[in-house]
């Protein structure tokens, strides 16, 4: 196992999902990461999707001016932040927010894993945390 706390881009998924948005600057990244969970029915959510949608929540929250702390990981992302524009309608963010909750009660290896480990309340406030990002201004 490469990367692996409980910060939004801990892990190699979220890292590499980071990497590409910030290539190829397309906002469509954030919506497919999103509609993988959203979108996952009865099927369990698999481990990478749920880190690239947490790490999709992650920049909607820098790019509405609430980011979280920054890491080696996000080198790059605050210069791509200010060439966003934040969402005028709350579209995005309510679909991100519904991701999260989604990882949290739904079937998700992301969570299994976390809840196997001594972290696993600390990933959960992290989350909470970001959700709390999220909301309306």
């Amino acid at each position: 196992m490469g990367s692996w706390d409980t910060t939004s881009f801990g892990n190699d998924a979220a890292c590499d999902w980071l990497a590409e948005l910030l290539d190829s600057g397309s906002m469509a990244m954030i919506d497919d990461a999103l509609d993988s969970v959203l979108s996952s029915g009865d099927e369990p959510i698999e481990s990478p999707a749920g880190e690239e949608a947490v790490a999709a929540c992650e920049v909607l929250a820098w790019i509405q001016g609430r980011p979280g702390p920054s890491s080696d990981e996000t080198e790059g992302l605050e210069d791509w932040v200010d060439e966003q524009e934040p969402d005028e309608d709350d579209g995005r963010l309510r679909r991100a927010r519904r991701a999260i909750d989604r990882i949290f009660n739904h079937p998700c290896e992301l969570r299994e894993a976390w809840e196997e480990s001594a972290d696993f309340d600390e990933w959960r406030k992290s989350l909470t945390d970001l959700k709390g990002r999220l909301a309306d201004s």
